[in-house]
């Protein structure tokens, strides 16, 4: 989000949209916020509140929250609706996988049942010690902002269990993009041996029922 800075107990952005504050208290991704008037997603707004005590992320949200409804006199409801997604498969018709990717006992992370052990994400680059192939979809399409993976990510691969891979790929979030990493779709073909293959599925919305522009301080 543009002109972003937090910290506990202040969340200030210094041009953001309605759309994105919304994203960012409901903790989604841009495709999942629909409705609204035009304006939702063109005027531009700063913000900077605070509060007195130590907030956790969470707390952080539901504070944003509560400043949409108060200010912006926003009200949405939930919806599940077909949408574009991606499904995450095995690339090769043997199923074998690619050199970065290793299968890795599931409880090697602790506790008796498979748990992740990390997941180390920067711009242009995923990591983990050991994580189930549902968690990195959902990882990619979480960090769409880096990824470029603009539609949410299910696990079709059919793989149960941890595997500890390296993913490092051109970050869609530099302009112009000099790297000589290749993209998220090769990257994940040539270095993982999985690929996303374009379908529909249900996808979670947050769906603006009405919202007013606020009056200024």
């Amino acid at each position: 989000m543009p002109g972003a800075r937090q910290s506990q107990g202040r969340f200030a952005r210094a041009a953001a949209t309605l759309r994105q504050l919304v994203q960012y208290a409901y903790d989604v991704q841009p495709l999942q916020v629909t409705g609204g008037p035009a304006w939702v997603s063109t005027v531009r707004f700063q913000v900077d509140a605070r509060t007195e005590r130590t907030t956790t992320p969470a707390q952080m949200q539901e504070m944003v929250r509560h400043m949409l409804a108060e200010r912006f006199a926003l009200k949405v409801h939930t919806d599940v609706r077909d949408r574009p997604i991606y499904r995450l498969v095995i690339a090769r018709s043997d199923g074998k996988l690619g050199p970065l990717i290793y299968r890795i006992d599931d409880t090697e992370c602790g506790g008796s049942s498979p748990q992740p052990c990390d997941l180390a994400a920067w711009s242009g680059g995923l990591m983990s010690s050991g994580m189930g192939l549902e968690q990195l979809a959902e990882a990619l399409f979480n960090r769409s902002e880096t990824t470029g993976v603009d539609r949410p990510v299910v696990d079709h691969t059919g793989l149960a269990g941890m595997f500890g891979f390296t993913l490092m790929f051109s970050s869609f979030d530099t302009v112009p993009r000099v790297s000589n990493d290749p993209s998220i779709f090769t990257a994940l073909r040539e270095q993982l041996g999985l690929k996303l293959e374009p379908a529909r599925g249900p996808v979670e919305l947050i769906v603006i029922d009405s919202v007013a522009q606020p009056t200024a301080n």
